[in-house]
């Protein structure tokens, strides 16, 4: 992975782009830490949500022990998050 400074993004953002374009990853540095990636458009960087889901649907094949859905958990806890700041 090749390392730029952010000033060497704002200055030589084409040189940068046509770069990350044949497949190389950019590191952003500043004020010298790492700051961004820069990836190519057609490089997967999140997981598919059928590798999120597998474990939850392993166990409900199973009928065993229930795993929680974590796209739900994560839902009610924003939403206790927001009750708590209309308190």
């Amino acid at each position: 992975m090749k390392t730029v400074t952010s000033k060497e993004l704002h200055e030589q953002t084409a040189r940068c782009l046509n770069l990350v374009r044949r497949g190389q990853r950019l590191r952003v540095i500043r004020n010298g830490r790492a700051d961004a990636l820069l990836v190519p458009v057609n490089e997967q960087v999140d997981p598919s949500w059928d590798e999120i889901m597998v474990e939850v649907r392993a166990a409900r094949a199973k009928g065993g022990s229930k795993i929680k859905n974590p796209v739900l958990e994560q839902r009610r806890r924003e939403r206790e998050r927001y009750a708590a700041h209309l308190r």
